[in-house]
């Protein structure tokens, strides 16, 4: 089976959408200011003053690729392991998972400026950044094309270059249906099930309310973890897997890697049992390309259009 590089931009181990929710309040930085102040309300309530973007920390690989995108790459200082993009970024320091939060490991990078998205945790890592006096913003997880608009909007309107922002999301929303509207349909309409792996002990089905799911429709085809009513995630199993029937299983690559490649996928109890598996329709790509939305998703998903295809023959 072919394999591809999808740049669906950055959920990394990103399984569960969770909010941190929290009551408004406002945080500011004690930093010189290198940009007007901007006051911003995130997506868990909370309004910062930003008075400072000349050292930016990122908590995911969308975020580090959008704020390369909006120009102010230079400004940032540290990334979390999601980051797999652009190669600048690769190399900077690493403060940990975004999800996995530790509050000294970005606090030692002498942050002016926090972006993490709604998934960051533990809320408690957050308040103690806060604390500080460093401001961190929290996004949206988009889990449709238009809140990926509005996510690329917000992030410059944040980061005052309302305009870039704005700029950002029509280029995405035009490469989004580029795509679209060059792929031929299929008929019938695949079922594709996409599977979170890092071995044999993490194997997650995945449902409605994740990025994988207007990724797979927008290639043409049907989400079968989400038509079997799962919603987020699931512990795969075997039954599960042979009544969602996929035509075509996505995986990500390094789980597909430590499970010894496609042969050691389908000796794991209901893979081998499912059309996908019986025809060895596999298809693997990098967890921080395909889980997350971000700035290089029209490539993305052309690139899976057309994988899609050939796997099925079309």
């Amino acid at each position: 089976m072919r394999r591809s590089t999808l740049a669906v931009a950055s959920l990394t181990a990103a399984m569960v959408i969770a909010a941190c929710g929290g009551d408004a309040e406002t945080t500011t930085t004690s930093a010189a200011a290198s940009a007007a102040v901007e006051t911003f309300t995130g997506a868990d309530g909370v309004t910062s003053e930003i008075v400072d973007t000349s050292r930016i920390v990122t908590l995911s690989g969308d975020l580090t690729e959008a704020v390369f995108q909006l120009g102010l790459g230079e400004s940032v200082v540290a990334v979390d392991v999601t980051t797999i993009y652009p190669p600048e970024a690769v190399g900077l320091p690493i403060v940990g998972v975004g999800r996995f939060l530790s509050a000294e490991g970005v606090l030692s990078q002498s942050p002016s400026l926090v972006l993490g998205d709604t998934q960051t945790s533990p809320p408690e890592a957050i308040e103690q950044i806060r604390s500080a006096g460093v401001p961190v913003v929290l996004f949206d997880v988009p889990s449709d094309f238009p809140g990926l608009y509005d996510k690329a909007a917000a992030i410059g309107e944040a980061l005052g270059v309302p305009e870039e922002g704005r700029r950002l999301a029509g280029e995405l929303e035009t490469t989004v249906a580029d795509a679209i509207d060059a792929a031929a349909p299929l008929d019938p309409v695949p079922g594709v099930a996409f599977v979170y792996s890092r071995g044999p002990d993490v194997m997650l089905l995945f449902g409605e309310g994740m990025t994988s799911k207007p990724v797979i429709e927008a290639a043409g085809g049907r989400d079968v973890g989400a038509e079997s009513g799962i919603v987020g995630t699931v512990d795969v199993t075997p039954e599960a897997l042979v009544a969602a029937a996929p035509d075509v299983i996505v995986i990500t690559s390094e789980g597909l890697e430590a499970l010894g490649g496609i042969d050691g996928l389908l000796r794991i109890p209901g893979f081998a049992e499912t059309p996908a598996g019986q025809a060895r329709r596999i298809l693997d790509y990098s967890e921080g390309d395909f889980l997350t939305f971000g700035p290089r998703i029209g490539e993305s998903l052309a690139a899976f259009i057309a994988d899609l295809r050939i796997a099925l023959g079309s």
